[in-house]
């Protein structure tokens, strides 16, 4: 008979060490063999029928002890947490101690004990939103630089004109800068498209001119390997056209379906400008929010719940790269990233993502918030009402009462409520 030694480890886990006796493992070998032996072709014997030492002989013997513990391991699995009351919240953990005699551990992990300190002292402070003339003028030259007009002309190019030209740039050896070279490019002088003192250094050019002029780039260039790097930009003029722009008046603003007038349009800019402005701001209170409940909760994280974690923001981040067709490995080498730096993120990730995700449920249950079965109804209704008629029957099954879809949708208005409801103190 296999002997069992319950003990409680720290972090609300619980860990049994298991060892079997010589005669559990010998007849669960046997019975893993016989299993096995269906699927072992010997010359001379039908399927199955071979002598037991013949068939163990052409196994792997990791394979047939990898079933044995499996065999053996897999009913206390089930078992142990009813016997004990236990209540794990992630599968539980086994390990091979030792092979023989045969002895392995099964840890299993609950909820960890926590506690979100100073919840009601947190406080995001609203943004009142603003549009102010520049921002509405910005949107309306925008509006006005969709109906430009542009004619070629032969003279030399001024302050509002748009220049097409070709360009490359080298370093102060004379080697071509990778990432730069570009033809075709269109550009309006005065438009601080490019980088500062590139567009003035087109003034007085005119088609087929050509022109070297050294910039530096700034140290905030999106491009890393360019920032604060001098090059030489080498630029060859292929066209100047005058830019003609409409005014910005009622008849403009008929014209082009905008409304009946130019100050209406401008009114609903500012409108838009600030709504734009209200949603932008509470993405940043919900942001700041979370990240203020996570600091302020204290739990004791069960290393093999952070293992887990982990393993799901791996593989998150894994499709991410797929659906861009990147390899981890190329990944690693664009970001020059070493494969233990990305591991410690990733461990670290996880552990944040622990401490919010249970300071959240603590709250909730502090709160005592909670949510009707019309509310649900409700956002399910929501949730079909771009279902093909065809698909809705198959989709509401989803979202019966239970199931998984069900209970997330729960969890998911319950935060909803809670961060209304901080966010207003």
């Amino acid at each position: 008979m296999s002997q069992i030694t319950p003990k409680k480890l720290s972090q609300n886990r619980t860990q049994f060490t298991i060892s079997f006796s010589d005669e559990e493992v010998a007849k669960t070998e046997q019975g893993v063999i016989a299993k096995l032996s269906a699927s072992v072709r010997i010359p001379g014997f039908r399927e199955g029928k071979a002598p037991a030492d013949m068939v163990k002989e052409q196994l792997k013997p990791e394979a047939v002890f990898e079933e044995i513990v499996r065999a053996l391991a897999l009913p206390l699995l089930q078992t142990l947490p009813k016997e004990h009351t236990l209540k794990p919240i992630i599968m539980p953990k086994l390990q091979v101690e030792s092979a023989k005699p045969l002895k392995v551990t099964i840890t299993y992990v609950e909820k960890p004990n926590v506690s979100v300190k100073g919840a009601d002292k947190i406080k995001i402070t609203k943004k009142e939103p603003k549009a102010d003339e520049k921002d509405v003028e910005r949107m309306v030259q925008y509006l006005l630089r969709q109906e430009q007009q542009a004619k070629e002309v032969e003279r030399e190019a001024k302050e509002g004109d748009q220049v097409t030209i070709d360009f490359h740039g080298t370093d102060k050896e004379g080697a071509e800068v990778a990432g730069i070279r570009t033809r075709g490019f269109g550009v309006v002088i005065g438009s601080k498209t490019l980088l500062p003192g590139f567009e003035e250094a087109l003034v007085g050019m005119k088609r087929s001119d050509e022109k070297k002029f050294e910039l530096t780039f700034p140290k905030d260039y999106h491009a890393e390997h360019l920032r604060e790097k001098p090059v030489t930009f080498h630029t060859t003029v292929t066209k100047v056209e005058e830019v003609t722009v409409p005014v910005f008046d009622d008849e403009f603003a008929k014209k082009h379906g905008l409304g009946e007038s130019a100050p209406a349009v401008r009114e609903r800019i500012g409108a838009s400008l600030k709504e734009q402005e209200l949603s932008a701001d509470r993405e940043r209170r919900e942001r700041e929010l979370f990240e203020a409940i996570r600091k302020a909760t204290k739990v004791d994280l069960a290393p093999e719940l952070i293992e887990e974690t982990e393993r799901g923001l791996f593989l998150e981040f894994e499709e991410q790269l797929q659906q861009r067709n990147v390899s981890l490995e190329d990944w690693l080498k664009q970001t020059k990233k070493k494969p233990e730096d990305f591991g410690k993120e990733m461990h670290e990730q996880a552990e944040k993502r622990l401490q919010l995700r249970f300071g959240v449920e603590q709250l909730l249950a502090d709160r005592t918030i909670e949510v009707s079965d019309e509310e649900i109804q409700r956002e399910i209704k929501a949730a079909l009402a771009g279902a093909e008629p065809a698909e809705k029957e198959k989709a509401a099954a989803r979202f019966q009462k239970g199931t998984e879809d069900y209970e997330q949708l729960v969890w998911r208005k319950k935060v909803e409520k809670l961060v209304e409801e901080m966010l207003a103190a």
